[in-house]
């Protein structure tokens, strides 16, 4: 099963759809089945968020997109939260873009998340970082781990090596207190409620960017470009270290015999419909069109710092 079909399998079952938010034909609180207690929250970030880990701060995380400058098309996103068949564009009249604040009220505490170690080809420490305009900001509690779905794509940095990147990242929390878990956003008016159809005992959220550009080169290019774009404007020391000059094709575009082929992956097509739904006793399915799903094939980095960032 490839990255993709991971977080699309996360994000429908058990039932109907677990992208949808505030869809019109469904009530849009959660409520999780009776006598199941919620004991986690899930945040899945899908695409290109850096993640910074504020040990002063404290204890605190942002995810974010920086927007692409003016002039530089190939590197626009268009932003979605939980729906992605509801894509919004980037441009937003706030600098910070879309903005998305969970609460530390209800979950449990950590002092340091644990990390899957498939991110060290892209987990770094600087002191010296930039906050610059952004698609997207989500500021988070340390979870209790940071994990990825699917099988990363292998890359090549300009210094010669060979690294694999996760193109998703997993957020879990522990939560004590169910009630008092809450997710803020400001351009939806403020508390935002997790995806109304959940597994039993869990809240999620789900986010993703993805690039506005469709053709199969110039989503290549714009993994690379984007990802060395992020470096030089918010994590300058860390350009040398970690620029990219190759990724690997996105799932539906690779060609290449072992070892990059993935024998397990399923095959998608334009018109494929799958049902969101595995028990016939659970509500009636809704059908979500897979070719409709984000589809960015570059990852972010997780960098530690002491310091707040400049402007």
């Amino acid at each position: 099963m490839n990255r993709r079909d991971v977080l699309k399998a996360l994000a429908v079952m058990p039932v109907s759809s677990a992208f949808g938010c505030r869809h019109e034909d469904r009530e849009p609180t959660y409520s999780a089945p009776s006598g199941v207690k919620v004991r986690t929250v899930q945040i899945l970030l899908e695409g290109a968020f850096a993640l910074v880990l504020h040990k002063n701060n404290p204890n605190r995380l942002t995810a974010f997109v920086p927007r692409a400058d003016s002039g530089r098309s190939n590197l626009d996103h268009d932003f979605f939260f939980n729906d992605p068949s509801k894509m919004r564009p980037a441009e937003t009249k706030d600098p910070a873009g879309y903005q998305f604040e969970l609460s530390t009220n209800g979950l449990r505490t950590y002092l340091e998340p644990y990390i899957n170690p498939g991110f060290s080809d892209f987990l770094a420490e600087t002191e010296k970082w930039i906050l610059p305009a952004r698609v997207a900001t989500i500021i988070l509690p340390f979870p209790g781990s940071i994990n990825f779905g699917g099988r990363p794509l292998h890359v090549t940095f300009a210094s010669g090596k060979k690294g694999l990147m996760p193109t998703n990242h997993i957020l879990e929390y522990y939560v004590e207190e169910p009630d008092k878990v809450k997710m803020s956003c400001s351009e939806r008016g403020g508390v935002c409620e997790p995806s109304p159809h959940c597994p039993p005992g869990v809240l999620r959220f789900f986010f993703g960017v993805a690039p506005r550009v469709k053709d199969e080169a110039g989503q290549r290019q714009h993994a690379v470009d984007f990802f060395n774009f992020t470096l030089r404007r918010c994590f300058p020391d860390l350009v040398e270290k970690l620029t990219i000059s190759e990724i690997e094709p996105s799932e539906e575009h690779n060609t290449q015999k072992p070892p990059y082929a993935r024998p397990t992956s399923m095959r998608t097509r334009d018109n494929l419909l799958m049902p969101a739904v595995l028990s016939p006793e659970l509500p009636e399915a809704r059908l979500l069109r897979v070719s409709e799903t984000v589809d960015c094939q570059v990852g972010g980095l997780i960098v530690r710092t002491n310091t707040a960032p400049t402007r």
